[in-house]
């Protein structure tokens, strides 16, 4: 069997291999057994399997493993797809894609072994959010406009949507009026909605509701579009997420990283 994905996970197994995790197309996450992934060898040969990586693995026909309760598929032979070249070289976009991958690992069902790569229905736009995060923050990087929380911001919105959780934009949570009349609203993360100024009293949010609502609305290849976020109102929509998924940010070792 065939499978390709992006490299979201690796651990060191023995003295050269790799135990692999895969977030494959279908937007499920795939275990696989490389043996000699690490490179290394008498030739100095370096791994191909860098996080953000795209892999192609055949997959040999043989009896499932198990290992921490992960089922694994063993990988015959394997090609790099794509690779991020210039991550590598931005500690911050380093730690980015770590929580994008972080977070996936969360919420992303397993594929398991013995089974073909069939579709996983809603799952794939979380393959698509990933996928395209990746390239055009590379393509950030390239062309020296980066900026870690527009990509972040831009990020947790799409996942968001593919996710079915976005929260309402457009109304009060509370009296259902409309957020873009009003002159002030607040997003409240732990009741998954915005607010009006009639029915909350807190910080006065409507640019960064502004700038949700352009998030939502902008491909991943116009992201200079979305102008005037920072880290804290990425903050907001990972605080949100968590709350959705009962995961706690501050266990996220990426987050910790970013945001300390």
């Amino acid at each position: 069997m065939l499978f390709e994905g992006i490299v979201i996970h690796r651990v060191p197994y023995k003295e050269r291999d790799l135990i692999v995790k895969l977030l494959l197309r279908n937007g499920l996450l795939g275990s696989f057994y490389i043996y000699g992934g690490q490179g290394g060898g008498k030739h100095h040969k370096p791994t191909v399997f860098e996080p953000g990586s795209m892999m192609k693995i055949h997959v040999r026909e043989t009896k499932t493993r198990s290992l921490e309760g992960a089922e694994l598929m063993v990988a015959q032979e394997y090609t790099r797809v794509w690779e991020p070249a210039h991550v590598r070289y931005n500690i911050q976009a380093f730690y980015l894609i770590c929580l994008y991958f972080e977070l996936v690992l969360k919420i992303a069902p397993v594929q398991h072994a013995g089974e073909d790569q069939l579709s996983g229905g809603e799952t794939e736009g979380i393959f698509s959010v990933v996928s395209n995060a990746l390239f055009h923050l590379e393509g950030s990087l390239s062309k020296n406009d980066f900026d870690a929380p527009q990509q972040l911001m831009l990020f947790m919105v799409k996942l968001l949507f593919h996710m079915g959780i976005m929260p309402d934009t457009d109304h009060c949570g509370y009296c259902r009026s409309n957020l873009l009349e009003a002159t002030s609203s607040t997003f409240l993360p732990a009741e998954g909605q915005f607010a009006c100024g009639n029915c909350t009293t807190g910080e006065n949010e409507k640019g960064f509701l502004l700038r949700v609502k352009k998030g939502f609305q902008t491909r991943f290849q116009d992201y200079a579009e979305v102008m005037g976020t920072n880290f804290h109102e990425a903050d907001r929509l990972i605080q949100y997420f968590c709350h959705q998924f009962h995961l706690k940010p501050m266990d996220l070792r990426s987050y910790k990283l970013l945001f300390k």
